[in-house]
């Protein structure tokens, strides 16, 4: 049973957001999730790209956010603007949240150190700011802590078949919410089998069982494209974060159809526009406007190896520090900035005291996790908001760290005395 001391950090955490949302928060719905609404409302189909009043079935973006805009603007009844019940939604999401990051410290730490942990989770500026955009970021930090939790209980062999379930489920809606959650998926799967042979029968159970939870939405991606996938974007995110303008953010323009008269005049993408220009508009549109970007970047990279590695490099320390060049807006503000250069910091000698401490299954599938994410999102580009997916295993990290000093400060005090 949860003490009143995690109930008491929860209820902070819910109102000094609720109240932050309130002054702080993105006016309107816009990007592609205006896009999708406004098709959906008008064509009564997922789709991203109209072609002469005809709608195209889009995989461009996955699912389960929209649905929870979507669902959030049936619940306002037309009385409200729905974008505040989205807020007081996630404002929620991330208040429970902390619960989750809570029992994922009880895996390492004592009580104290847990609920230390859990305060700087629950009002770290990041999880705050995220509540006042439309971003899937609440959700993805809510399902991965409930996956990781859940995963763990596995590793440990704390758990049941009611567990097993939860994880099923857990997974298919990430896997529709966040399409890197895939790398996650199969290495956690593969780690479960490599730590012991005996998990093997879980792992088959949990892959078979996700996979036919999503089976619709992969059926229906197959029936209008030929081809079985979750998300189509791979091959556009690579290429933003890998062409002739690109910085760590990529480059800002998601060049749709519709506003081609907007597509930046630039030499150095007017092959790139040809070739988008010819691209039959059908069912397969969105399928071949991909595989254009990717060959695109893809070509980009082995023309310019050096060039292209060094921006890796600086994709990989912008996620895992700070962007020293980010031109987004109040990036810089010492609320933001401070709290996470300090964690990142710090949750570096704490990953090595934590594995050197336990040396136990649960922090090397952490630490391995994190570095994979890391790696594979920095192949793309790096948003600010992007922190969200790792803030929570560097939190964790530097409470090794914390709980190194406080120990040696203890013990240094005593022997003064």
């Amino acid at each position: 049973m949860l003490n009143k001391k995690i109930n008491r950090i929860v209820i902070i955490s819910f109102l000094i957001k609720l109240i932050f949302v309130v002054f702080f928060h993105e006016k309107i719905l816009s990007d592609e999730w205006h896009v999708l609404v406004q098709n959906f409302e008008n064509y009564k189909s997922y789709s991203y790209y109209i072609f002469n009043g005809k709608e195209l079935p889009s995989s461009y973006m996955p699912p389960l956010y929209f649905l929870f805009i979507f669902f959030n603007k049936i619940l306002s009844f037309g009385k409200i603007n729905f974008l505040y019940l989205i807020y007081f939604n996630q404002v929620l999401i991330s208040s429970i949240t902390v619960y989750l990051f809570y029992n994922l410290c009880k895996n390492f730490f004592n009580e104290k150190i847990s609920l230390l942990g859990s305060l700087i989770f629950s009002i770290f500026p990041l999880m705050i700011f995220s509540c006042g955009v439309i971003s899937s970021a609440c959700l993805q930090l809510f399902f991965y802590l409930l996956f990781f939790n859940l995963y763990l209980r596995i590793l440990s062999n704390k758990f049941n078949y009611k567990n097993l379930l939860y994880l099923i489920f857990t997974s298919a809606f990430t896997l529709i919410l966040r399409g890197e959650f895939l790398i996650i998926f199969l290495f956690s799967l593969i780690f479960l089998i490599f730590f012991k042979k005996k998990n093997f029968t879980y792992a088959i159970l949990i892959l078979f069982f996700t996979t036919m939870i999503i089976s619709p939405y992969l059926i229906r991606n197959y029936v209008n494209t030929n081809k079985v996938h979750i998300v189509n974007v791979t091959g556009y995110a690579l290429w933003k974060g890998n062409n002739q303008l690109a910085k760590v953010e990529g480059f800002h323009n998601s060049l749709h159809p519709k506003n081609r008269k907007a597509w930046p005049q630039i030499p150095e993408f007017e092959n790139l526009y040809e070739k988008l220009d010819k691209i039959k508009q059908d069912k397969k549109y969105e399928i071949s406007r991909d595989q254009t970007f990717k060959k695109e970047a893809i070509n980009n990279i082995f023309s310019d190896k050096k060039k292209y590695f060094l921006l890796y490099i600086k994709k990989i320390f912008s996620y895992f520090f700070i962007d020293l060049n980010s031109s987004i807006k109040n990036y810089y503000n010492p609320a933001h900035i401070i709290p996470i250069l300090l964690f990142s910091i710090c949750s570096i000698p704490g990953a090595f005291i934590g594995l050197k401490r336990s040396k136990n299954p649960k922090i090397i599938y952490l630490l391995s996790m994190t570095f994979i994410l890391i790696g594979f999102i920095s192949i793309f580009f790096i948003l600010p908001r992007y922190k969200i997916s790792i803030i929570s295993s560097q939190i964790l990290f530097s409470l090794f760290f914390f709980e190194y000093l406080i120990k040696n400060f203890k013990k240094r005090r005593s022997n003064n005395e």
